[in-house]
């Protein structure tokens, strides 16, 4: 057995999976409608902002939380943004839960690596 033609063929099952395809077709369907193309941008880009903020141990302030909370109530009204947010994550777990899958399989433990346990010496 090849590993690099099974991660091939992994990937390839990947692709055809209905959430790969469904998140595919939502993407093109969104990058299509220039405007809310643009919105989604957007708010991603401030999504991932106010996470990289968190992730560095600063607070949200309670205005960038209702500012945050109204944005994203705004634009996950937009159905065609919607849909493709939501195509997206269904995909995003889909990957996950292989990657979780593949880790467990070769007994990887990432935790000790991103500030989990300390191997001990």
């Amino acid at each position: 057995m090849n590993v690099y033609d099974e991660a091939n063929n992994l990937a390839q099952a990947l692709k055809e999976s209905n959430e790969y395809q469904n998140f595919k077709a939502a993407e093109l369907k969104l990058k299509a409608d220039e405007e809310h193309y643009a919105m989604a941008q957007d708010y991603a880009k401030k999504q991932m902002g106010l996470q990289t903020k968190q992730m560095m141990g600063q607070e949200l302030t309670e205005e960038e939380v209702e500012a945050y909370n109204s944005l994203t109530a705004s634009v996950l009204g937009i159905p065609i943004i919607a849909e493709y947010f939501q195509a997206q994550m269904y995909f995003g777990i889909v990957f996950q839960d292989i990657m979780d899958i593949i880790s467990k399989a070769v007994d990887l433990d990432m935790s000790g690596m991103f500030g989990g346990e300390e191997d001990a010496e």
